[in-house]
């Protein structure tokens, strides 16, 4: 009996320091970064300085800033609509792409730091419809924006300030991923 037991206290120690060498290489599963909540992040747009406009084009840049206490990540494109969007049966329409101002990239996965910066953008032509009115009727003044983020039951929808045109883009932006840093890639 008791050579048993030694037996089965030489195997259980092996068993645990086994585990404890797995654990130092491998870390653990709490260590990495998980999907942002939606706590954790904020979104303000760049202001408005002529810096993102070209030949008929125009950029908005929008920051997704860590205020959380921990690092957490984000893949994809944000769903993004806007208020007012809709004059004379015709409403905007959100593509994924960029390609104009902005670079069209592939979405990729982005770690944020507390207090770091992720962005993405809005393209668009600001020449494309210019028959329908230059007021307010077609003026923005907000977005709507609902990131990738882990389910919350308090909702997760950010409405950042943001004023354009939309009748004159033909009713058509392209957003871009989510990407490191507080600047899109420039196309």
């Amino acid at each position: 009996m008791s050579r048993l037991l030694f037996i089965a206290g030489i195997v259980f120690m092996a068993l645990i320091v086994s585990l404890m060498i797995r654990a130092s290489l491998f870390g653990s599963a709490s260590s990495q970064p998980r999907t942002c909540s939606y706590g954790q992040l904020d979104v303000v747009t760049a202001s408005p300085s002529g810096a993102y406009d070209a030949a008929g084009n125009h950029g908005i840049p929008f920051y997704v800033v860590n205020i959380g206490h921990s690092a957490c990540h984000l893949v994809g494109y944000p769903h993004i609509t806007f208020s007012p969007q809709s004059f004379g049966g015709k409403t905007l329409r959100v593509s994924h792409g960029g390609g104009g101002i902005f670079a069209a990239v592939a979405p990729r996965l982005v770690t944020l730091s507390p207090g770091a910066t992720a962005s993405f953008a809005i393209d668009f032509s600001n020449a494309s419809n210019q028959q329908d009115p230059s007021g307010t009727a077609c003026t923005t003044r907000t977005a709507n924006v609902l990131l990738p983020v882990l389910a919350s039951r308090y909702g997760s929808l950010y409405r950042p300030n943001v004023s354009f045109n939309f009748c004159f883009t033909g009713f058509l932006v392209a957003v871009t991923p989510i990407e490191r840093g507080p600047i899109p890639k420039l196309g």
